[in-house]
C-alpha cells in the first residue's frame, strides 16, 4: 500500500490536542499532590482525548503520532485502574508503527498491565500462560 503524505493538523485536532494536554497537566499536578479522588477522572478524561485523537490522526496520515497517543491513553488508563481498556489500547499501539526500542517498552507496558488486571480480578500472582503480550 502506498504511503500517504501527511496531512497537517486541522483546528478541530489542535482545540482536541489543546484541550487534552490541559487535562493532562492538571492529573499530573493533583497525582504530585496525591488526591487520588480528583486524579482518577482527570486521567480517564485524558485517555478519551488520547482515543479520539488516535484515530483522527491516523486518517490524516499520522500513523507513529496515532500510535503514540494511544499509548498515552493506555498509560492513562492504566493509571486510572480502568485494566481492561488500557490492555486494550496497548494492544492496538502495537498493531500500528512504532520503532523497536519502543515496541518492546510498550509489550512490557502491555504485560504488566496484564499482570495487574490478573491480580485485580482473579487475585493470581501471574497471568495465565495464554495471557501473553502481542507477539512482535
Amino acid at each position: 500500500m502506498a504511503k500517504r503524505k501527511a496531512e497537517p493538523y486541522p483546528e478541530p485536532i489542535l482545540s482536541l490536542m489543546t484541550a487534552k494536554s490541559a487535562v493532562l497537566f492538571k492529573a499530573h499536578t493533583f497525582a504530585a499532590l496525591s488526591l487520588p479522588e480528583v486524579v482518577g477522572p482527570l486521567w480517564v478524561t485524558a485517555a478519551e482525548y488520547e482515543e479520539r485523537l488516535a484515530p483522527l490522526l491516523e486518517a490524516l496520515g499520522h500513523e507513529l503520532e496515532a500510535a503514540v497517543h494511544r499509548i498515552s491513553g493506555a498509560s492513562c488508563y492504566q493509571k486510572a485502574g480502568n485494566l481492561t481498556r488500557a490492555a486494550n489500547l496497548y494492544r492496538a499501539a502495537l498493531s500500528g508503527p512504532l520503532r523497536e526500542e519502543t515496541r518492546r517498552e510498550v509489550t512490557q507496558m502491555l504485560s504488566d498491565c496484564l499482570r495487574q488486571l490478573t491480580q485485580a480480578t482473579l487475585g493470581a500472582a501471574d497471568p495465565p500462560k495464554n495471557a501473553t503480550p502481542a507477539q512482535t
